[in-house]
């Protein structure tokens, strides 16, 4: 069964690898993006690069993890690929736990990318080790695909789960400190800084970078998106279960 996971997830990497929308999208928007933040944007002001460099990757990981998990799954459940496996002796749960781990790898990898362009071409320090900001990323785009995951289950049509992860994305970027620096919100507003997974990604990465947060040191914000990912994971597969595929 790991052999048969490792090639249905190969298989999903390289469809999306073949997808010119979702490499533009996993790859080229947010280095661009990112490029032009560090570059004429930051005017060489190397903490704004740093703070800049945390809220990009955070908004790349979650909302390529959202969205191509949340829309990937619900298309094609709606064309019937995960029904086709009714008739092997491979579990339906296994296309579908491939399809999200592949989509997943390739957006760790435009995430660690744009960290290590950060750092070659602008000189983005790594205080807290390459360690510590790899396992952020990891963990935080699990945390988004296992919420992409719950919208899918959610979703009757691709287009509605476009929408509910436009629902989910945009407020974590008000809310989450992406948009909004957290000593400006409301007090109200504040309080759920806190909560949120994107501000735990946001804070992780920039004690990796500037704080010479460890891996210990990020244990807590680690734990935090691992209960994060369970959770969803564990309705979502619940929800998904009662639809069938």
């Amino acid at each position: 069964m790991i052999r048969h996971f490792v090639q249905l997830t190969g298989q999903q990497a390289l469809l999306v690898g073949r997808d010119r929308q979702l490499v533009f999208w996993n790859f080229w928007f947010f280095l661009i993006l990112l490029v032009l933040f560090l570059g004429p944007l930051s005017g060489g002001d190397a903490a704004l690069q740093v703070t800049l460099t945390a809220a990009v990757v955070t908004i790349g990981v979650m909302a390529n993890a959202l969205f191509s998990v949340a829309v990937g799954l619900t298309s094609a459940r709606e064309r019937g690929v995960f029904r086709r496996y009714w008739v092997t002796p491979a579990p339906v749960a296994l296309p579908v736990a491939a399809t999200i781990c592949a989509r997943s790898l390739v957006v760790i990898a435009a995430a660690v990318v744009q960290v290590l362009v950060a750092r070659v071409v602008f000189g983005i320090p790594w205080t807290g080790g390459a360690t510590s900001w790899m396992a952020v990323i990891a963990l935080g785009t699990l945390a988004f695909a296992a919420v992409g995951f719950a919208i899918a289950a959610a979703a009757p049509s691709p287009h509605v789960a476009n929408t509910m992860a436009n629902l989910v994305f945009i407020p974590m970027m008000a809310l989450g400190g992406l948009s909004l620096p957290a000593t400006m919100m409301p007090e109200v507003w504040a309080g759920l800084y806190w909560i949120l997974p994107a501000a735990t990604i946001t804070d992780g990465l920039f004690g990796a970078f500037a704080a010479g947060a460890g891996l210990v040191d990020n244990a807590g914000r680690l734990a935090y998106l691992a209960l994060w990912t369970l959770v969803a994971a564990a309705w979502a597969a619940r929800r998904w279960t009662r639809r069938g595929p």
